[in-house]
């Protein structure tokens, strides 16, 4: 019990990301990865109710180019599902009902098992179908180039290629260094990153570009340091290294350590 109660935070924890970063990450989504020509959007209670209630993470009622009406439904998954063909059969149904429009729907993956969902419901005399996308499988550099730190962030979730996750890590918090926010603003930007980041498990690349490029974070306030309140340089400097032994442990590399924390290679290779 104790073990499923922490997928369903987790869950929970990546569908809150998700909706904070909706409006940006949406009309990216829509016009580079499914290619739709939306010129106007108009947005639809996520709560779905007849006789019963359903909740969605995103649903709009748009026009294209075309002048086209319909409803436009996004579910982003943390985890595979085996039901969710029928889930998803569920909401049509239940979008049809209300709505009565022409109905697009994307489920887009983002966890880093493979992607084992189907993507249809045959039954006899039924048979349903919907569009499923991994993140996985999307080109980084689709989102990298992105001068908004919430799209270019997403391209640590997509296919890396030959690229360094710890170099990307280091660009994405280096452009959220150079915003002109406040250090509050910052900081929310950063924790999101920590959080997306895990999907793909590249958190000690993360933790150690973010002692490197993050300098707006004081090192008492930086989360890196488990929020500790001690500001004598004493203890700071027993931290960092302690901090060094649990990347050491993690497999880091002694020269990635070395470049985000500061200490010399000969340290790093005496901590145990």
């Amino acid at each position: 019990m104790p073990k499923e109660k922490n997928k369903i935070t987790e869950s929970a924890i990546y569908d809150k990301l998700f909706r904070e970063i909706s409006p940006v990450f949406l009309a990216v989504f829509v016009e580079k990865v499914l290619g739709l020509d939306i010129v106007e959007y108009a947005e639809l209670k996520d709560k779905l109710q007849v006789t019963r209630q359903k909740e969605t993470d995103t649903l709009r009622k748009v026009i294209d180019s075309q002048g086209n009406v319909f409803i436009l439904q996004v579910e982003i998954q943390t985890r595979n599902n085996p039901k969710m063909a029928v889930q998803m059969a569920d909401y049509w149904v239940l979008l049809h009902q209300i709505h009565g429009l022409p109905i697009k729907q994307y489920v887009l993956y983002v966890g880093h098992e493979p992607l084992s969902m189907p993507n249809k419901l045959e039954q006899p005399d039924f048979n349903f179908r919907y569009t499923l996308l991994s993140f996985s499988d999307l080109p980084y550099d689709m989102f990298i180039d992105s001068e908004q730190p919430e799209i270019k962030m997403l391209a640590l979730l997509g296919n890396l290629k030959e690229a360094d996750p710890f170099n990307l890590t280091e660009d994405i918090v280096k452009t959220i260094d150079a915003l002109p926010e406040p250090v509050s603003s910052k900081e929310s930007r950063l924790m999101q990153l920590r959080i997306l980041i895990q999907l793909r498990k590249f958190t000690p690349q993360l933790e150690v570009a973010m002692l490197k490029a993050a300098t707006f974070f004081k090192e008492e306030k930086d989360p890196f340091y488990k929020r500790g309140q001690a500001k004598e340089r004493a203890k700071a400097e027993a931290e960092k290294r302690k901090i060094a032994l649990e990347f050491k442990n993690l497999g880091v590399s002694i020269a990635d350590i070395a470049k985000g924390t500061g200490l010399s290679v000969e340290e790093i290779e005496k901590l145990k």
